[in-house]
């Protein structure tokens, strides 16, 4: 994992026979761009005062709430009872809140509170804007080539991480 000298990635040792000087450039850059939203991603969970499994719960609501917490937890690939003491954490915190189902009172949704969405914008949205600007230079097929990039590299990272694991991947 490391790239300080005198440690190798298997990419290093597969990647010169195998790749143009521009496939190597770019699998460079993503190496760079991974690092850096690791960095950005730890500042954040330290500022907002929270571990890795609970900005990720804060994600996943930010871009999907409400969600039942059985949900969540599939998403998270966590126990019933690990998401539990997860949202018992981001409650106490005021980050999160379990409310009642307004069409079926016997399930509970969790959401975001007011003042999560504060934090997280405060942090996240200059990251945000910027990051709109830089791609409004881009043309639509571009942005479409983009998404699909990173569509095609989500799917390729979560069949690599269950293959580390010892799972069978679900496509």
């Amino acid at each position: 994992m490391s790239s300080e000298p005198g440690h190798t990635h298997p990419d290093d040792e597969q990647e010169p026979a195998q790749s143009t000087p521009p496939i190597r450039q770019l699998l460079s850059e993503i190496r760079a761009f991974q690092r850096a939203v690791d960095e950005m991603d730890h500042a954040a969970w330290e500022a907002l005062g929270v571990n890795r499994n609970d900005a990720r719960c804060l994600d996943v609501l930010q871009e999907r709430e409400p969600m039942t917490a059985g949900a969540l937890a599939e998403e998270l690939g966590l126990t019933t009872g690990a998401i539990t003491t997860l949202l018992d954490r981001l409650e106490r915190v005021g980050f999160a809140r379990r409310v009642r189902d307004t069409g079926d009172r016997r399930r509970v949704q969790v959401e975001l509170t007011a003042l999560a969405r504060e934090r997280i914008g405060e942090l996240y949205g200059p990251l945000g804007e910027l990051s709109r600007e830089s791609l409004a230079s881009y043309g639509d097929k571009d942005i479409e080539m983009l998404t699909e990039f990173f569509r095609l590299s989500t799917k390729i990272n979560a069949a690599n991480a269950a293959r580390i694991r010892g799972e069978r991947s679900s496509d």
